[in-house]
């Protein structure tokens, strides 16, 4: 979100609402990866709030939110092609 650790909060308790219920609405095995992945986008949220918190730098936060940001979210995503 980048507006403020609230914002963040509040997005990352909502986005990750929905991933509980998407992943309680899962019939098959094989679609549990993808309706998870608004737990991890809402826990990128709720680490990026903890980011803003710590005043940004270095630390164990923004060591979290790089890992959840750069290799788990775009392997986790659906590709466009």
């Amino acid at each position: 979100m980048c507006w403020s650790a609230t914002a963040d909060l509040w997005a990352g308790l909502g986005i990750g609402a929905v991933g509980v219920a998407s992943l309680a609405s899962v019939r098959r095995p094989g679609d549990a990866p993808l309706a998870a992945l608004p737990l991890l986008l809402g826990a990128h949220q709720i680490v990026e709030a903890a980011v803003w918190h710590a005043g940004g730098g270095a630390g164990p936060a923004t060591l979290a939110w790089a890992v959840i940001a750069l290799p788990l979210l775009p392997s986790g995503s659906p590709s466009a092609s």
